[in-house]
């Protein structure tokens, strides 16, 4: 009998050892867990848009009649260099989308400058881009620009090639004239 008993012994302490290890991978669990939330939280409150009437930034707004792929966080450069970022977009009573930049590098632009939305390369994200104008008269915190240009839609685009290139299938060619018919 102290054979099967020296057996159950040694199956009990692997068991209170076995137990212990469950509880370490346990707490290391739990630990990365509550790391990884913590890291997360704080990721989320770094990356939190700031209003621009709480930092002092430079605010513009602009309206265009089709905004399509500009959203609150696209980039605003000038000759392809961020300056800020789109904050605030709405929809405007007359049906146009109100877009709001803030600025946050300082770049005088005169009160002629306009607002251009374009597309980072051909499938990219797009942005506003802002194209100084040559009035020396400059634009101050929380004017509107009205010089304008609305998005370019690849897709509307896409369909007009297709478009032209079925009108041109679709109109015979034009009969070439003999040598004859062309001098009577």
């Amino acid at each position: 009998m102290n054979a099967p008993l020296s057996a159950d012994v040694g199956f009990a302490e692997e068991a209170k050892s076995l137990s212990k290890t469950e509880r370490r991978e346990y707490l290391v669990g739990v630990l990365a867990a509550a790391f990884l939330v913590a890291a997360l939280i704080l990721t989320a409150m770094a990356n939190r848009g700031h209003k621009a009437a709480d930092t002092g930034l430079f605010t513009l707004t602009a309206s265009f009649h089709r905004a399509d792929g500009v959203h609150v966080g696209s980039p605003v450069r000038v000759a392809g260099v961020n300056i800020g970022t789109v904050t605030k977009a709405v929809l405007g009573s007359d049906e146009e989308a109100i877009l709001t930049f803030s600025l946050t590098k300082p770049v005088p632009l005169p009160d002629d400058t306009a607002a251009k939305i374009e597309t980072d390369g051909f499938f990219g994200g797009k942005y506003v881009e802002l194209i100084p104008g040559g009035t020396e008269d400059m634009l101050k915190s929380g004017a509107h620009m009205s010089y304008t240009q609305d998005a370019v839609i690849i897709e509307d685009l896409v369909a007009l090639i297709i478009q032209r290139a079925k009108d041109a299938h679709a109109k015979p060619a034009p009969k070439e004239q003999t040598p004859k018919e062309q001098n009577p």
